[in-house]
C-alpha cells in the first residue's frame, strides 16, 4: 500500500509541477484573493480607522502651524523671543470625485450628467470619496523678533519663513520686537 501511495505521489507531482511552473501568475492572484477574503472584516475596519486618521491630518490649524514655527524660529541662535503673524491666500479645500455620464440623443444631442461620489461605510453613515486635499497658500508673514537689529538673524529667519510658507523673501518681513512686548 505504501508503494501504490509513493507512486502516486510522484505521478502527481511530475503533472502537477509543470502546470504550477506555467499558471504561476494566475495561481499568485487566487492566493492573493483567497489571503484578502480570509481577512475580510478585519481589513475593512482597518481601512475605516486609517481613512479617519488621514482626515484628521489634512485639516490645516493655523493657530497651531504659527506656534510651531515660533518655536523652531525661538531655537535659532539670536532670534530671541517670536511672534509671528502668517496671512492666508486661500483656506485649503477638499476635491471630491464626481462620477459623469455622458449621453447622446437621437438628434445627435449630449448631455452631461454628474454626481459626487459617496462611500457608505456600513453603519457609520455616508461621505463623498476625497481625492486630494489642497493646503492652504500663504500670501505673507511678518515676524517680530528681539534679534532682528542683527542682519544675519534677519536673513536667517526670512529664508527660513519663506521655505516653509512656500513664498517668495520679498513676502516676509522681519521686524525688532519692541521691549514692551
Amino acid at each position: 500500500m505504501k508503494e501504490q501511495w509513493k507512486e502516486w505521489l510522484r505521478a502527481a507531482q511530475q503533472k502537477i509541477v509543470p502546470l504550477a511552473v506555467k499558471y504561476r501568475a494566475v495561481l499568485i492572484v487566487l492566493l492573493a484573493g483567497v489571503l484578502l477574503l480570509a481577512s475580510g472584516g478585519r481589513g475593512a475596519q482597518e481601512t475605516a480607522a486609517s481613512a479617519d486618521v488621514t482626515e484628521g491630518e489634512a485639516a490645516f490649524d493655523l493657530a497651531a502651524f504659527e506656534q510651531t514655527l515660533c518655536d523652531k524660529l525661538a531655537a535659532v541662535d539670536g532670534v530671541g523671543r517670536v511672534q509671528l503673524m502668517l496671512s492666508l491666500e486661500q483656506s485649503g479645500e477638499a476635491v471630491y470625485a464626481v462620477n459623469t455620464r455622458q449621453t447622446t440623443g437621437m438628434d445627435s444631442s449630449q448631455s452631461y450628467e454628474s454626481d459626487l461620489t459617496i462611500l457608505s461605510d456600513g453603519s457609520y453613515g455616508e461621505k463623498p470619496v476625497t481625492v486630494k486635499n489642497l493646503l492652504p497658500t500663504f500670501r505673507g508673514a511678518v515676524v517680530l523678533c528681539d534679534g532682528a537689529d542683527n542682519a544675519q538673524v534677519r536673513l536667517a529667519v526670512t529664508q527660513a519663513v519663506s521655505t516653509v510658507c512656500g513664498i517668495g523673501t520679498d513676502k516676509v518681513t522681519v521686524l525688532k520686537m519692541s521691549d514692551a512686548s
